[in-house]
C-alpha cells in the first residue's frame, strides 16, 4: 500500500486550474481529451488530475492528502476510479500494442454501475490513441449517452490518431510544453547543474521530464560512446551485429533515441541546412532523399517495445541502410 501523492508540475497548472473551476461551478464536461506534450507526464498527470477533482479540500491546486478520497486514491482502493491502459499479454508476456475491446467493454460496464461514494466517478484511458478501431467504436455510444456524474479522461500525445467521432464528443484540453526558461529553472530546482540541464534539455527536445530521465540514464555518455562505435562501423571496423549488441545493453528507448538523433542529424546535413551553401550537389540530393526515406522507415521499424531479437534485426537493418546511403555514389 502506498501513501505517496502524485506530483504536479508547474506547466500543468493552467489545465488543472481549469478543471477545478469547472468542477466547482458544476460545469465539468462528461468527457475530456487531454493532449500532453510528454510521455513522462501521462501516468502521474492522470492520477493528479483525478485526485484534484475528488479531493475535499484542494488548496492552490494542491491535494490535501488527508480526506477520504485522497487516502483511498493513494492506496489504490477508490472504487469509483478506473484506469484503462496497455496490458501485458498473458501468453506472450509482452506488452500489447493496443487497448483491446474487452478492456473498453469492462470499463463501460463499470461506468454505469451505481456509485460507491457520493463523489464523481472518474475513468482514465491512456494512451487513448492505442485504442484499436473496435475499442474506439465500443466507446462511442458511451460518449453519446454518458452516465451521470462520470468524467471520462482520454489522455493522449497523438490526438490525430483518435477517430474524429470520439474527438468531436470530447472537450479538448492541451498541456503546452514548458518554455525553455521554465524548464531550465525546474531542472535547476531538481539539483541539476545549469550547463548539464541545458545539454539534456536539448537532447530531450525541450521536454524537462524527459531531460531529467535522460540525465538519470547518463545519456550524454551513451551519445559519445555511440558516436565512436558508429564511426567505427561506418569505416568497416565494427559489424552491425556488434554495434547493435552494445546498443541493446540499454533499455530499448535509448538506442531508438540514438538512431533517431543520428538520422535527423544526417538529414539536416545532407539537406545543406547546417551550412551557408546555397546549392546541393546531385550526390547530396540523392543522399538526402535516401536519408529522409530511411528516417520514415526507421520510425515504423523501431517501434518494437521489447528488447528482443526482432528489435535487434530491425536495428541492424536500419544501420546497414544508413551505411549504404552514406557511402553510395551516383552512377
Amino acid at each position: 500500500m502506498t501513501t505517496e501523492l502524485p506530483t504536479m508540475f508547474p506547466w500543468q497548472s493552467e489545465v488543472l486550474e481549469r478543471a477545478l473551476k469547472l468542477k466547482q461551478s458544476n460545469h465539468l464536461p462528461h468527457a475530456v481529451m487531454l493532449e500532453a506534450a510528454s510521455d513522462y507526464q501521462m501516468d502521474g498527470l492522470a492520477r493528479y488530475l483525478s485526485m484534484l477533482l475528488l479531493c475535499d479540500q484542494p488548496e492552490n491546486l494542491s491535494l490535501c492528502g488527508r480526506c477520504e478520497a485522497c487516502r483511498m486514491m493513494s492506496a489504490g482502493t477508490y472504487a469509483d476510479f478506473s484506469l484503462v491502459t496497455l496490458e501485458v499479454d498473458e501468453k506472450s508476456k509482452k506488452l500489447n500494442k493496443n487497448i483491446k475491446i474487452d478492456q473498453i467493454r469492462n470499463l463501460i460496464h463499470e461506468l454505469y454501475l451505481t456509485h460507491k461514494y457520493a463523489r464523481l466517478k472518474i475513468a482514465v484511458i491512456f494512451p487513448a490513441e492505442a485504442m484499436n478501431k473496435s475499442s474506439a467504436n465500443a466507446l462511442l455510444k458511451t460518449l453519446e449517452e454518458p452516465a451521470a456524474d462520470v468524467l471520462l479522461l482520454l489522455i493522449t500525445r497523438n490526438p490525430g490518431r483518435i477517430p474524429i467521432t470520439l474527438r468531436s464528443r470530447c472537450q479538448s484540453w492541451t498541456i503546452d510544453p514548458a518554455d525553455e526558461r521554465a524548464s531550465l529553472q525546474w531542472l535547476a530546482d531538481q539539483g541539476i547543474d545549469a550547463a548539464i540541464a541545458a545539454q539534456y534539455l536539448q537532447y530531450a527536445g525541450g521536454d524537462p521530464l524527459l531531460a531529467m530521465h535522460l540525465q538519470q540514464q547518463n545519456y550524454a555518455q551513451r551519445v559519445e560512446k555511440f558516436k565512436t562505435s558508429l564511426a567505427a562501423f561506418l569505416r568497416g571496423g565494427q559489424s552491425a551485429t556488434e554495434l547493435c549488441k552494445n546498443l541493446l545493453s540499454d533499455e530499448v528507448a535509448i538506442p531508438r533515441r540514438l538512431i533517431e538523433m543520428t538520422l535527423k542529424a544526417y538529414c539536416y546535413k545532407a539537406c545543406g541546412m547546417d551550412s551557408a551553401a546555397q546549392k546541393i550537389s546531385a550526390v547530396e540530393r540523392d543522399k538526402a532523399r535516401g536519408l529522409l526515406d530511411l528516417q520514415r522507415r526507421a520510425q515504423q521499424q523501431l517501434q518494437v517495445e521489447e528488447n528482443n531479437l526482432d528489435f535487434q534485426l530491425q536495428l541492424e537493418d536500419v544501420l546497414i541502410s544508413l551505411k549504404q546511403i552514406l557511402t553510395r555514389r551516383l552512377s
